[in-house]
């Protein structure tokens, strides 16, 4: 039995073939400032939208010429600098459609020496337009969701910046002003008793002394506002507090086995302290509730009242400020009050595991 003959190889109607059966425009070209095409497949019309022919030894324009001004010179650069290196090169870059669109485009290719000698560029082109699209908008989102971690975080250093403030300020105001108006008085009492001979020095000395009451607790109930040194025994026992100072009869149910942490406490106690402030000048309520509970990492505080309702989260500056307290911590300031039913304040704050 005598051997087929074996086929002789020939690359042109190889390249040929691949120019007309590959996805992507296959071409070949000389590595020159235009890039000059010996052969360029048809798909190089669907990505230009310029025929093919038109590239033939640039008969009507070269393919240098839909490259963007911008990355022309880029371009050329890395093909002289990977050809001399002997290497293949993968560039991406814009051309320009006939029809005046950028589109980006995906370009491998390589140096070849064929049989005469002659040195060519062959390469493929892919039209990766959609691919970039897709990758600027995750980059966006990626910039976006950095951007508003940043902002989050720049919040909660605001918070925890104001909250330390707050604690320094009630603590000079506890171990310094109030601690020496607690003397004075003592003082007043002391000489209220050695001058009881002298009724008029007497009355002067006990309206001193009442007036330095008076002042004495405005200025503890300044230092609580300013941070709630009750906080030190806990959340409920804050609350209580509050309760117990309130205007209108208030109740408090707290159900957390175990304390919260401590910005989460503090953030409940104002949200509550503000609440409670609002029923006492606007919601001509006879009762108030007040309830905690935690449900997973999610703790909840819930200040309702049976009051005349109508309230606005965003007419008032006390209670924006206080879910933009909340929002810092990434939780949500809920306030439902229909006219007539009652107003009813939640906050829902993440505290972790």
């Amino acid at each position: 039995m005598s051997a087929l003959p074996r086929p002789k190889f020939d690359p042109e109607s190889l390249l040929r073939s691949l120019m007309e059966n590959v996805p992507g425009a296959v071409y070949r070209c000389a590595n020159d400032a235009d890039w000059t095409m010996l052969g360029i497949g048809d798909d190089i019309e669907t990505i230009s939208a310029y025929p093919a022919t038109d590239f033939i030894a640039s008969s009507v324009r070269s393919f240098t010429s839909i490259i963007h001004p911008d990355d022309c010179a880029r371009v050329h650069g890395e093909v002289n600098v990977t050809v001399a290196a002997g290497r293949s090169f993968s560039l991406e870059y814009r051309i320009r459609r006939a029809d005046g669109e950028l589109r980006w485009i995906l370009d491998r290719g390589v140096l070849t020496v064929d049989r005469q000698g002659d040195s060519w560029l062959d390469g493929i082109i892919f039209d990766i337009t959609e691919r970039r699209s897709t990758e600027e908008l995750l980059r966006k989102r990626d910039a976006e969701a950095a951007r508003i971690a940043e902002l989050q975080a720049s919040r909660q250093r605001i918070v925890a910046a104001g909250d330390a403030e707050r604690r320094r300020l009630e603590r000079n105001l506890h171990d310094g002003a109030q601690q020496r108006l607690v003397a004075v008085a003592l003082q007043l009492r002391l000489l209220q008793d050695r001058i009881r001979d002298d009724p008029a020095a007497v009355q002067l000395v006990t309206t001193a002394s009442d007036q330095l009451a008076r002042s004495l607790a405005e200025l503890r109930e300044l230092a609580r506002g300013i941070h709630p040194a009750v906080l030190e025994r806990g959340l409920g026992a804050a609350l209580n507090s509050l309760a117990a100072r309130s205007a209108v009869p208030t109740t408090v149910s707290y159900e957390p086995p175990n304390r919260l942490p401590e910005a989460i406490e503090l953030a409940a106690y104002f949200v509550a302290s503000e609440a409670l402030a609002n029923v006492a000048k606007y919601a001509h309520a006879t009762t108030v509730t007040v309830r905690v509970w935690r449900a997973g990492r999610v703790a909840s505080i819930e200040i309702a009242d049976n009051g005349i309702g109508g309230a606005d989260k965003a007419a008032g500056s006390g209670l924006r400020g206080l879910a933009d307290r909340v929002e810092a911590l990434q939780g949500s300031l809920i306030v439902n009050s229909s006219p007539g039913a009652g107003t009813i304040v939640t906050a829902e704050l993440p505290c972790g595991s």
